[in-house]
């Protein structure tokens, strides 16, 4: 809805789904960090860690980090590739990613084609959390297309 032309690009191109549906979480980011325990020295970007410090990882900037992403603050439905972090990474992945994939493009699969306008009526709230977050509400305009007769 922030993105103009990216929903009749959608509708346009559904073989864009797969895409879209990662730039979605890309985008969005529902899990803001985790903190892990470095178990070795390590210099990063010329920082020093050292084995024992606490890290904390920034799954939102890691998302927009523009040394990955090819103009990371832009929703991009055909980005490609799109390395995001929002379901973790190595031994902490996140095991419901591929439903929740599934989830979301079943979903879209099923609104695009019934879809006719949809618009932000007011700023969507957000759940203030400093771990998981999404929207507490999302206020829209819609209006659904003529079925057939």
């Amino acid at each position: 809805m922030q993105t103009p032309g990216a929903l009749d690009r959608l509708r346009a191109e559904p073989e864009l789904l797969t895409r879209a549906v990662d730039e979605m979480i890309r985008y969005v980011s529902p899990v803001k960090h985790f903190f892990r325990t470095a178990t070795e020295d390590y210099v990063l970007r010329g920082q020093q860690i050292r084995a024992g410090d606490s890290l904390m990882m920034c799954y939102p900037s890691g998302n927009r980090d523009e040394d990955v992403f090819e103009d990371p603050f832009d929703f991009r439905i055909d980005r490609s590739p799109n390395r995001h972090l929002a379901f973790g990474f190595g031994a902490h992945l996140c095991l419901g990613m591929h439903l929740a994939r599934m989830e979301i493009r079943a979903f879209f699969r099923e609104l695009l084609p019934r879809l006719d306008h949809v618009e932000l009526a007011g700023a969507p709230p957000w759940v203030e959390a400093n771990f998981v977050s999404g929207l507490k509400r999302l206020p829209i305009r819609y209006s659904f297309a003529k079925a057939a007769a």
